[in-house]
């Protein structure tokens, strides 16, 4: 997770403490455990950092969808962990954060990046879980929005905009999240959410579930609490992965309308700006207005297939024919 600033400062490589840790594996499975937190015999980011993330993650990632060379991009890249696996793999980082925490992280807005559109391969992004740690304390922090109260969803949006900018054609965006469960709040089901979001301009890949090996997860006490008020403690996190293919519309196209869940999300969105639409709420609205949205998802789709059908059969275009028929000689 980023845009924390750690209290302990960068030291650098070379002077980081000697670790031996178990050599990472290629991940075959959605299910992906590791046995640490680092990999090798040196640390990857800073094992201090609240919400780092685990170097095995962001190593597999590059192993699987990266050649070396390549420039990776971590937009929130907190104590630049993804810049040492890009080091360790022979790939070009790139790192910013609100809050940077180290010389090689640059300070940037994920909303607005110093970068050229289309210019990275990859894309890593491990967002703040709502208000879940208290981070740089900046107001311009997306770590300062709760989710459940509006101005979170909205800000990953442009975030998920910019690093589509920024992609190349062909090239991946991993996003790594958590949901949200907190006592006595509704639940944000973060990860649903983002996913419906970031499928919108890419195509999706796949999802896989990591295991979660937080320190706090080992306190007994946590764990009779959560029996005690019948809820779960958070045991993964989600990691999709996505592909920017702007050459393949009709592949993106066909994902967008598979079904009329989206077009419901869209029209309840434009009609209640400023709104977080939850699942509650879309599906309030859609029982609410299912006949009236029945009927525009239907002169949609009209419009759709016969814009198609012109596009398949020029030769039946109305108004092509119309200028095209023979005209009569007036002299008759």
């Amino acid at each position: 997770m980023s845009e924390f600033r750690s209290k302990r400062p960068f030291r650098g490589n070379q002077d980081k403490q000697s670790f031996k840790q178990p050599k990472p594996q290629i991940q075959t499975t959605t299910l992906w455990d590791f046995p640490s937190q680092h990999y090798g015999d040196s640390e990857q980011g800073d094992g201090e950092y609240a919400g780092v993330t685990p170097s095995y993650v962001i190593w597999n990632l590059l192993q699987r969808y990266t050649k070396p060379g390549q420039k990776i991009l971590d937009p929130m890249c907190g104590s630049g962990t993804t810049l040492d696996v890009s080091k360790d793999l022979g790939r070009v980082g790139m790192g910013f954060d609100i809050a940077p925490s180290r010389p090689d992280v640059k300070k940037a807005d994920a909303r607005s990046l110093p970068v050229k559109s289309g210019e990275v391969d990859f894309v890593f992004v491990d967002p703040p879980y709502s208000t879940h740690i208290k981070y740089s304390g900046d107001a311009k922090c997306i770590g300062e929005l709760d989710a459940r109260a509006g101005g979170y969803y909205e800000a990953m949006e442009k975030v998920i905009a910019e690093l589509y900018r920024v992609l190349k054609d062909g090239g991946y965006l991993a996003l790594y999240i958590q949901d949200s469960f907190a006592k006595g709040k509704p639940f944000a089901p973060l990860g649903f959410e983002l996913f419906l979001r970031l499928s919108y301009l890419l195509e999706p890949v796949d999802i896989v579930c990591v295991t979660r090996h937080n320190k706090k997860l080992k306190r007994n006490h946590w764990h009779t609490s959560a029996i005690e008020g019948n809820y779960f403690l958070r045991g993964f996190n989600y990691l999709f992965v996505f592909r920017k293919n702007a050459a393949a519309d009709a592949a993106r196209l066909k994902h967008d309308q598979s079904g009329a869940l989206s077009f419901y999300f869209r029209q309840v969105a434009s009609g209640k700006p400023g709104t977080v639409v939850t699942p509650q709420i879309l599906a309030e609205a859609i029982e609410s207005d299912r006949e009236h949205l029945d009927k525009k998802l239907v002169r949609k789709e009209g419009k759709r297939n016969f814009k198609q059908n012109l596009k398949d059969n020029p030769k039946e275009n109305p108004k092509d024919n119309l200028k095209n028929r023979p005209r009569k000689d007036p002299r008759r």
